[in-house]
């Protein structure tokens, strides 16, 4: 199986700011769990299961099989994965064809997912389960606790027509909770309660490495700087 060929919306954009970010991690930081709330396929997973480290645990957290009866699921996912399947079974075997191990699975509404994950123990969060204002709240929650300091959360689909409530819940934490963005695309905000400078200066270099993206600004978000990351 190529990688190209695992169903998904991973765009080579967001594929390049998961690998500098994660290998930047990697280079700078001691161990630390990888967190992914909402999977599908296992597109993302399997780039971030390229910088898993041993002694690291890397916890994956989907419904599954159950999103289209689970009380847990909003309207829209039930009705969404009414023509998509999404199998636990189909995740592991894409999983499988690029690792050797499976991530720790936990099949259940991602609001459980600290049941499973010590508090301040991860040091990435990838938010793309419900995007509903309500369940990206929760989910913002979670990863706040999850995550240690100048740990980074990705939220999918943050600034899409019909997923504004995912927006709401993003914008409300930067500006209310003490998140900071680092970076955005057109398609995923990445943001840390820590410090963004660091991850910010890599970005840049390995941008301007690549050839074929930049990461231009900063854009000031009040005085929050966050760099916009494109192709050229």
């Amino acid at each position: 199986m190529n990688f190209d060929d695992v169903p998904g919306w991973f765009m080579p954009i967001d594929q390049a700011a998961f690998t500098w970010i994660l290998g930047f991690q990697n280079r700078s930081e001691p161990e630390g769990g990888l967190v992914e709330l909402g999977v599908f396929k296992g597109k993302s997973a399997i780039v971030m299961g390229n910088f898993l480290r041993a002694g690291e645990v890397f916890t994956a957290c989907d419904l599954f099989d159950d999103i289209t009866t689970s009380e847990a699921a909003d309207e829209g996912e039930k009705r969404f994965f009414k023509t998509q399947s999404l199998t636990q079974a189909e995740f592991e075997r894409n999983y499988l064809a690029f690792h050797k191990e499976l991530p720790r699975i936990v099949r259940a509404p991602t609001g459980e997912v600290t049941r499973h994950v010590a508090p301040e123990t991860a040091r990435f969060v990838h938010i793309d389960a419900g995007h509903t204002y309500d369940l990206v709240r929760e989910d913002t929650a979670s990863a706040r606790v999850m995550l240690r300091e100048n740990g980074v959360v990705v939220f999918d689909d943050y600034r899409k027509a019909n997923t504004m409530g995912t927006g709401a819940a993003v914008w409300e934490a930067v500006l209310n909770e003490g998140l900071k963005p680092i970076v955005n695309t057109d398609f995923k905000l990445y943001a840390t309660w820590g410090d963004p400078a660091p991850l910010q200066e890599e970005i840049r270099r390995c941008a301007a490495k690549s050839g074929w993206c930049g990461a231009v600004g900063p854009v000031m978000i009040r005085d929050m700087p966050m760099l916009h990351l494109r192709r050229n």
